[in-house]
């Protein structure tokens, strides 16, 4: 359930004013723009299986808190706690780079930045669109699609193709940036997953 989500969107032909940057720059732009925002929320819709959620996100570094009904999750840089409505369980791991990278764009980006072949164009709507195929032929992860603003470099979509075909999307809005959190916010917070569900301990 914490995978990222949808179909793919049409790809375009790269016009010559995007290329000015080559692809790795702006790849590294995004993840310098993340850094420099500390703490932030947004609002976001996934879409997945023909099914969609809603949700709000809050990160800050690797720490992230997904609030949505499908899905609870939080991770505080080491332990994740995530409920799933599917199976109404409460399930703590101390999840992987690649794991991680499916709750949380931004750490897909850094997981697969070095091993990765990255391409680039810019869609109709003026964005651009970075292709990232993992080298790894094991990978879980056969294609990521994230659509980038060309003035905030923030990710506006993330599109996941997995090995066996199936696509995942997350579409971002409301991005606001220098949020302060409590020291808790990435930690469980029991009062947020119905009452009497089991918690299990993966780890």
């Amino acid at each position: 359930m914490n995978k990222i989500y949808l179909t793919l969107l049409y790809i375009v032909l790269a016009n010559a004013a995007a290329l000015a940057q080559t692809a790795g720059e702006v790849l590294q732009q995004v993840i310098d723009t993340y850094n420099d925002s500390k703490g932030i929320t947004a609002d976001y819709t996934m879409t997945y299986d023909r099914n969609t959620d809603h949700g709000t996100i809050a990160m800050e570094g690797d720490k992230f808190r997904i609030l949505s009904t499908d899905l609870k999750c939080w991770y505080d840089g080491k332990t994740q706690w995530a409920y799933s409505s599917m199976t109404e369980e409460v399930n703590i791991t101390e999840p992987t780079q690649e794991e991680l990278q499916m709750s949380n764009p931004y750490a897909a980006i850094v997981a697969f930045k070095n091993s990765s072949d990255v391409s680039m164009v810019t869609t109709q709507q003026g964005n651009y669109m970075l292709s990232l195929i993992p080298q790894t032929a094991d990978s879980d992860v056969r294609l990521i699609q994230l659509f980038v603003g060309t003035t905030s470099y923030q990710i506006e979509k993330a599109v996941f193709v997995m090995a066996d075909n199936s696509q995942y999307t997350v579409v971002v809005e409301n991005y606001t940036t220098g949020k302060k959190f409590d020291k808790n916010t990435f930690k469980y917070d029991p009062k947020q997953v119905p009452t009497g569900a089991q918690v299990v301990d993966l780890r």
